[in-house]
């Protein structure tokens, strides 16, 4: 049986019965989605909705949502899982594990609004104005918000649609071929939890193909008011292009990640930080480690240490199903670096790849659990890896090692420094690739105070024609 995907516009499941389907083949398994039509651009680039929810109605709603997924017998959490294993490749433990996740973000009230207080700097900050120094301030959605979703992470997806909704714009998504799922099942659980809600109602969930005619898309990307595009290289440069000229876009692009290892007293412990950080989505997501810097007397004990640690999560946490290509890349890296003479070491069933080389020497890296350990002397042997616009997590062991290097690889780019084992939960407070996503898809009016206001440097009425008149200005210069 052929899995459809659904076409929605706004909040509503279209009938795409006369429309023509594209087919995609994941985990050799065909999937069709239905191709746009000036009809459906027509009725998205038009629809408007009124939003005049307050967070607190905001936050709740979403909570409610989450209720639906915590529940292990709900039909949309059941599909959705029997869909990621069938058609992404993953196993049934990764795929419980996001749709677990989705629960956790939907249902983690204080970390919602903890989010826009500390992003747009105040949770009150997009329901009222509020005094900021001289003037009142107000964050009002920037508007259509176009969502460019990558497939390798699912919650990145989540993610950027939830930020939307906090700041009340409305989301038109355009989902990966790797992944149609995600935004959908998401969508579809607003709409069994309340069909006529608002936020149900700003929701339109697609696909359309960036190589093929993109006239019908052209016109959904022209009424874009703020876009955010994930993907590699590809993606943002096509985001870039198709965008309106005016508008920002939030890019989050290739990144890569390391980790450092600072001569660790408690060596299993720190092995167990690492592998968590190679073995979460496969090393997909930016914030996988790659590479390992190993500063200690140890590296060795802690090489074996490691791979006990990483054939624990081939049980916990099974690695995904692989192509026959990504297979074949796996094994040319391990006998390219056997020839190089490195020390190497997998798991059975190719669960994981662990080599000990120089630092600089990457090789190939065809990720699946693959990791490089370099053993260098002091952090100005890694800092020449680190790079401006590129490196994105630095997860370190011992924590405390964190403190003394974290303005050595600030300066060096590194945009983000966690404990190891931590790379998957971005803490509430946090940027994301250098920046305040909330920020930018929110545009602040200031409501500016009389003339009549006094001010901590001019404590008097401020009458310009009469200063210039008088030419007494220079009184008034602090």
């Amino acid at each position: 049986m052929i899995k459809k995907i659904p076409l929605i516009i706004g909040g509503e499941v279209q009938d795409t019965s006369e429309h023509e389907v594209r087919e995609l083949t994941l985990n050799n398994n065909t999937v069709n989605v239905p191709i746009i039509t000036d009809n459906d651009a027509e009725a998205i680039t038009s629809l408007k909705i009124e939003n005049k929810l307050n967070i607190n109605q905001i936050v709740n709603f979403l909570y409610t949502v989450g209720q639906k997924w915590k529940s292990e017998n709900y039909s949309r959490r059941l599909t959705y899982i029997r869909d990621l294993v069938k058609f992404m490749g993953y196993s049934p433990e990764m795929a419980k594990l996001e749709a677990n996740w989705i629960s956790m973000l939907l249902c983690s009230k204080s970390a919602l609004y903890d989010i826009v207080e500390t992003d747009p700097s105040s949770r009150h900050i997009v329901d009222e104005w509020l005094p900021q120094g001289d003037c009142y301030i107000k964050a009002l959605p920037k508007g259509k918000s176009i969502h460019l979703l990558a497939g390798n992470v699912p919650l990145s997806g989540v993610t950027s649609i939830l930020r939307a909704i906090l700041t009340k714009n409305e989301c038109i998504i355009k989902t990966s071929s790797a992944d149609p799922f995600t935004a959908t099942a998401l969508a579809s659980s607003f709409i069994d939890t309340d069909a006529n809600h608002p936020i149900t109602r700003s929701m339109s969930v697609m696909y359309w193909s960036h190589s093929e005619d993109i006239t019908v898309p052209q016109k959904i990307m022209n009424c874009a008011d703020v876009v955010v595009a994930w993907g590699g290289n590809d993606a943002i440069t096509w985001a870039t292009q198709h965008s309106p000229a005016h508008i920002d876009i939030l890019k989050f692009g290739p990144k890569k990640s390391i980790s450092i290892v600072d001569n660790p007293t408690d060596i299993r412990a720190a092995a167990i930080g690492v592998a968590h950080d190679i073995c979460f989505y496969d090393q997909q997501a930016c914030f996988s480690t790659q590479d390992i810097y190993y500063m200690g007397d140890k590296p060795d004990e802690f090489f074996e240490e490691l791979t006990k640690q990483l054939n624990i999560y081939k049980v916990i946490l099974p690695k995904g199903d692989q192509s026959f290509d990504e297979k074949g890349a796996f094994s040319l890296t391990e006998r390219e670096c056997l020839f190089a003479r490195y020390k190497v070491q997998k798991g059975e069933e190719q669960a994981w790849l662990l080599t000990q080389s120089p630092a600089g020497t990457f090789g190939n890296q065809p990720l699946s659990r693959s990791a490089y350990i370099h053993h260098v002397n002091d952090i100005s042997e890694i800092t020449p890896y680190l790079q401006n616009d590129i490196t994105q997590t630095v997860s370190i062991t011992p924590w405390e090692a964190s403190f003394k290097y974290r303005d050595t690889l600030a300066e060096h780019g590194a945009e983000r420094i966690i404990e190891s084992g931590m790379n998957n939960i971005f803490r509430v407070g946090g940027a994301h690739d250098g920046m305040r996503p909330l920020q930018r898809l929110v545009k602040y009016i200031s409501h500016e105070r009389p003339s009549t206001y006094t001010t901590k440097d001019v404590a008097v009425k401020i009458e310009q024609t009469r200063y210039l008149e008088e030419d007494k200005f220079l009184v008034f210069v602090p």
